[in-house]
């Protein structure tokens, strides 16, 4: 008989956009794919209890303490609590925070378990993030898929980078796109990623697999929602999957000098044309091969 799958749900406190984000940035660095939810008074994230667990809130409380000295954000990085729940009671308490939202002109995200009476020309992304990051309520999803939303045309072929939960790649098909290929390194958001693809009815366009890098092949859009030194350490297999005149599209990048740098390294891998678009404190990078 399996055994049910147990979480930690981890709140920190903190209170205003600005700290909200610059912890949000923390736990997507040190957490990986798991995405977080910002209450008044507190972030919030969820980890699955196993070996790892221990280690892992350790580096994320060392790493606490240095963006609230870095942000002068008030408090320590003791206000951490753990309550540990189960499968059923975290999903339960995920599901709060979600809720149908318009992101660009025609895109509309929406949970899988909420109603919304859409409009003509509403683009509808039916998502179910799981533990995977993705669910379009952060900046760096919304500003990727409004550049998806200008540059995807009709037939162009995708890769997704990064895909966390899929909504990069199904947002490409919606759009108009023939083809995508989604890739993560983490084998749980290729799961998610697969599922969502599916619930959406693009599973004969979209390519779902586990992989750290581009995929092989050229193409006509490249997405990559992940993280500035990952962008720039991959800058060289993006620009060689990204076709002439084609368009990258990354995220997961702070406004300000890590924009910049990012800018920077992918025009040095033979990009042009960079553009930096700003949604509060984070950025994404566009670019054009």
């Amino acid at each position: 008989m399996a055994t049910e799958q147990r979480w930690a749900e981890i709140a920190i406190m903190a209170s205003g956009d600005a700290a909200q984000e610059a912890i949000g940035a923390v736990i997507t660095e040190v957490v990986g794919i798991a995405g977080y939810a910002a209450t008044a008074q507190t972030v919030t994230t969820y980890l699955p209890v196993d070996e790892r667990l221990e280690n892992t809130l350790l580096t994320l409380k060392a790493a606490l303490t240095d963006v609230k000295r870095v942000h002068k954000i008030p408090g320590s990085s003791d206000e951490i609590t753990v309550r540990f729940v189960a499968e059923e009671d975290w999903a339960t308490a995920w599901k709060q925070y979600f809720k149908p939202q318009k992101i660009g002109t025609r895109i509309v995200v929406k949970p899988t378990w909420e109603a919304y009476d859409a409009e003509p020309d509403d683009v509808v992304i039916e998502i179910d993030p799981g533990m995977a990051f993705g669910t379009g309520l952060h900046a760096t999803t919304r500003l990727c898929l409004t550049g998806l939303e200008t540059h995807v045309f009709a037939g162009a072929s995708v890769a997704d980078v990064g895909t966390g939960s899929g909504i990069l790649a199904v947002a490409a098909i919606l759009l108009g796109a023939g083809s995508a290929v989604a890739v993560d390194n983490d084998p749980l958001a290729v799961r998610i990623a697969a599922e969502n693809v599916s619930f959406n009815g693009v599973s004969s366009q979209v390519n779902v697999y586990e992989a750290a890098e581009p995929p092989p092949g050229q193409f006509d859009i490249v997405v990559a929602n992940i993280l500035a030194h990952i962008i720039l350490a991959l800058a060289a297999p993006l620009f060689a999957a990204t076709k002439a005149g084609g368009v990258l599209i990354t995220s997961g990048i702070l406004a300000g000098a890590s924009a910049e740098q990012v800018a920077a390294g992918l025009t040095k891998a033979g990009f042009r044309e960079t553009q930096i678009v700003t949604e509060g404190e984070w950025a994404s990078v566009v670019a054009r091969a």
